[in-house]
This record gives structure tokens, sequence and C-alpha cells, in this order.
């Protein structure tokens, strides 16, 4: 649920763009990405903007439970909606974020990561859930696991079930789910899309006025300066790195590069695209 002053920002937007006539025509904005990664920060961003209408994970109305509502009915909450881009973060959603974006006319997406250590640090501290039963519940396939094993391969079981066995502590298995949650961005497709941008965490909190300004013109929104004022660097490196199982560790390193690989072809690509 969200709060009272989430709540009645979120009613004088509607009321404010109700009021100026849009209806009907707004596009629908997704940020994916891995738990602590960015995507509230990046959200925060976009809701500085009086013409959106913004659905974090906590919102009764787009999500339950953290899950995104059916489909159907995403689509009816953007259809009826006076702003110009209605903005969702279907975080735990990300392993189908391609049945999501197509499902949705007009969707453009954004996925965010972060360096691994700073994401396991934050996670470890935040969650409640253990990331050893969170991978023990995907692993046996348990209908707990719920949103954890949607897309989830046979080989993924045997590579959580393998270090399992192995006895990997509670930082290595959040490792582990970081490299997981990562590597659905490659497996349903999002490196090829155009309607699909990779930002950095660490580029946007370094670099915040020249990332979401991009940001802003991927989705069609008007970039103001004051759009950036809650971007902080001050988690950056703010704990201790993990210790992390050398076998884990490098599959986390493995995923970093090829992310920030893609990212840097995507950057060359949009780059060519200005230049013709």
């Amino acid at each position: 649920m969200i709060t009272k002053r989430e709540r009645v920002v979120k009613a004088l937007k509607f009321v404010r763009n109700r009021v100026l006539g849009r209806t009907g025509a707004a596009v629908p904005v997704l940020i994916f990405g891995e738990q602590r990664s960015g995507t509230n920060m990046l959200l925060r961003c976009f809701g500085h903007c009086p013409a959106t209408a913004m659905y974090n994970e906590t919102d009764d109305d787009a999500f339950v439970d953290y899950e995104l509502r059916a489909l159907d009915e995403i689509r009816a909450l953007v259809q009826r909606s006076p702003a110009s881009h209605v903005v969702l973060k279907p975080t735990v959603d990300g392993n189908r974020a391609d049945e999501i974006i197509d499902a949705l006319p007009g969707a453009r997406a954004i996925w965010i990561y972060r360096d691994y250590r700073d994401a396991i640090s934050s996670a470890l501290v935040l969650f409640r859930e253990t990331s050893l039963q969170y991978l023990q519940n995907v692993a046996s396939r348990s209908p707990e696991a719920r949103w954890r094993s949607i897309n989830i391969s046979d080989d993924d079981i045997r590579l959580i079930g393998g270090h399992l066995r192995r006895g990997i502590d509670e930082q290595s298995a959040r490792a582990l789910i970081w490299a997981l949650r990562n590597e659905f961005f490659f497996r349903v497709g999002l490196y090829a899309r155009r309607d699909v941008l990779l930002l950095n965490y660490e580029e946007l909190v370094r670099d915040p006025n020249d990332v979401v300004r991009r940001a802003y013109g991927f989705v069609g929104l008007e970039f103001r300066d004051k759009y950036i004022k809650d971007v902080f660097a001050s988690s950056v490196g703010r704990r201790p790195p993990p210790t992390i199982d050398p076998e884990v560790n490098e599959l986390c390193a493995n995923m970093l590069a090829r992310l920030e690989e893609c990212r840097q072809r995507q950057s060359s690509v949009s780059e060519d695209r200005v230049r013709s």
C-alpha cells in the first residue's frame, strides 16, 4: 500500500492532468531491474514530472503483493489515465518483461542494473526473506516461489541445486540471485529491442543530468533539471563488499561484463542514429 503522502500527490496529479484534457493516449513506461539496483531512484525522477502517473510496486491499483495485476487491467488503467505517461515499476516481473511490453501498445521499458557487490550488500540489510530460502523454493519448484520461478529453466535449477549442495552462504546466495535475475534481460530478448533502454546505476548517480535526460528523451518526455533533485551517490561503496564464493563471483562478474558491453553497444548505436 502506498503512503498517505504518495496518495495525495497521485490524486493532485490526476486532477491536474484531467483539467489539461489528457486522456486515452498515455505512453506506458516500465522500469525493470533486480531489486536494490536503483529502480526506486529512477521512478522518483519520473515522478517529479507533473505529466506522469506513477505506480510503484506497493500501489494496490496496479499491483497485488508486489506482482503486476492482470495485463488487461493494466491496459485499462493506462487507457483511462489523463497523464501523458503512466510509469510502472514491476520489478519482480522482470522475468516476463517481454510479455508485459508486448501487451501494452506503445510501451517503452528501461532496465537498470547496478554493480552486484553494492546490490548484494543492500539486499542483505533490507530483505527479511533469506536468499537461501529463496533459492531452495525455486530449486524445488515450490508454489511458495511464486514469481521467482517464472521462466526459470532446467539448467537454472541444476545450477542452483549444485551451489546449494556445495553449501554456499547467504551472501553468495544473494549474489547468485543477482546473476539469475539479470540473466532475464538477455533470456527474454530485451537486449535486441529498440523499445528497451539499458541504464547503469553508477552512471546515473555520477551524471544524473545526462542519464535521466536520456531516459526522458527515450520515453518522449521533456526533461527539466529539477527532476533529478533526489539523485544521490552516497550508496555507492557505502558498505564493505560482501565475501562471495569464487564460482558465484565469477558468474556475477561475467554477467556485469555482459550488461556493460550491451549498454556500451546500445549507446554507440544511439549516437550513430543521431549523427545520421
